[in-house]
């Protein structure tokens, strides 16, 4: 491969919110950096998965994370692709290239990280297969954000998986988005049938802004009964954009799944899309406003929620989300409340914190255990099963991204061990993302 160099800096595996947050977090500051992914294409789910829109992020009118997730919100509202907290994942795709650009981060796609080289418990350089080729890059720091903590488990230092006591996984879910539907006859239906929807939605429409629909009840259980649609949906839910006509789906629900196994994801893939498939017939042929509406695009992959998490220097716990518990070495703030998508015999479960808290993420929740240059962001953050089902969301993802981004380049910088380096340096570095009453 001639454009990449044999050793950088820092390697960021996975090109994901958090990987590209933490790769231009570090090459801004002055390191030398590669992200390395799989796909042809930056993003991860919010691009490959189309997850859109973001999940909350503000405390009464504080916005708690800025930084570069902000510097990508803003390149694409500046390209027309977002509007309130929706996005399109073409344009996500676009501002995310660009950032890493401008950053001089050096990106490697299609390629398949195969294996971690150790010495002891220092990662020395990984084994990356590029269209048939083997290569052999090292780095003074990893970053692993690849949402399986595939790093992690290659270099076999400690990860979990699932719930802690039955091992199950959270659903997948297959996105896909229809254009051609008639938003203002689906929002007089909902008004008129509010039993028929979940008791959140909020029914004062507002056409200029993203409208969250979510329910459709009585439609999922007769088409169930009728055997017209698989019955572990369990209801409708879709964001539209404003005046488009277009609505994404957050609607499919695919269980008893291993999303980090290939058998799996496999199977996962057939059974959304033929959830997919269903669900679009369901409403052309039977719900008000759908009648002229068709399917414009499924996610190029299935939505995977919860696979492998590191273990870290700290573990996350749902006490900590529920009591929004602070840090001394606060890196992060978050407001979303644990939110776990059940398995077959397993309850949903969505926990909302009390208006106007947050809860902060400690830096040692990024260090893996026992591993002396590896850090974690994003999915595979070191956090209990509750925890994760809170931190998991694409804001809080960026915001932990940027902060490995940040240590890894105080590490480089000083020539020390990423334990050495004092906390207080690197939130000077994300000063936007954190409270105040840390510095």
């Amino acid at each position: 491969m001639k454009n990449i160099k044999p050793k950088y800096d820092i390697i960021v595996a996975g090109a994901g919110i958090a990987g590209i947050s933490a790769a231009v977090k570090a090459a801004r500051l002055g390191a030398s950096v590669l992200l390395v992914e799989h796909y042809g294409f930056v993003g991860g789910m919010s691009t490959a998965g189309m997850v859109s829109p973001f999940m909350k992020h503000k405390v009464n009118d504080e916005i708690l994370v800025r930084g570069i997730f902000e510097d990508l919100e803003n390149e694409m509202i500046n390209r027309k692709g977002m509007i309130d907290n929706g996005f399109y994942a073409s344009s996500f795709r676009a501002s995310a290239f660009n950032l890493l650009n401008d950053a001089n981060s050096t990106v490697l796609l299609n390629a398949q990280i195969n294996e971690v080289i150790k010495e002891h418990n220092n990662i020395k350089a990984i084994k990356v297969l590029v269209k048939g080729e083997e290569i052999t890059i090292e780095a003074d720091v990893f970053i692993d954000t690849t949402g399986d903590a595939q790093l992690v488990y290659l270099g076999d230092f400690p990860w979990v998986k699932g719930d802690e006591k039955t091992g199950k996984l959270q659903a997948l879910t297959l996105f896909f988005r229809m254009a051609g539907i008639d938003v203002k006859t689906v929002t007089e239906y909902a008004k008129q049938h509010k039993e028929d929807f979940f008791d959140w939605m909020e029914y004062d429409f507002d056409f200029s802004k993203i409208i969250s629909i979510a329910g459709f009840f009585s439609f999922v259980k007769r088409a169930i009964a009728e055997k017209k649609l698989q019955e572990d949906i369990q209801y409708i839910f879709f964001t539209t954009l404003p005046d488009s006509g277009e609505g994404s789906f957050n609607t499919s629900n695919i269980l008893g799944i291993d999303g980090s196994t290939s058998e799996d994801l496999t199977k996962a893939e057939l059974l959304g899309r033929n959830q997919v498939h269903q669900v679009v017939k369901l409403l052309q042929d039977e719900v008000p406003g759908f009648e002229n509406a068709i399917l414009l695009e499924t996610a190029v992959q299935v939505g995977v929620r919860e696979t492998r998490r590191a273990i870290g220097d700290y573990i996350v716990t749902g006490d900590d989300i529920k009591f929004a518990h602070k840090f001394d070495d606060a890196i992060a703030r978050g407001c979303y409340g644990i939110d776990i998508h059940g398995q077959k015999d397993e309850d949903s479960r969505m926990e909302h914190l009390p208006e106007g808290d947050y809860y902060e993420i400690p830096l040692r929740a990024l260090i893996v255990k026992d591993a002396e240059n590896l850090l974690v962001a994003g999915r595979c953050i070191s956090s209990t099963r509750e925890g994760h089902s809170a931190l998991r969301i694409q804001p809080t993802s960026a915001a932990t991204g940027e902060a490995c981004g940040a240590l890894a380049y105080l590490a480089i910088k000083q020539k020390k061990k990423i334990r050495e380096i004092n906390f207080r340096e690197v939130q000077k570095l994300v000063e936007e993302n954190i409270s105040k009453k840390n510095l």
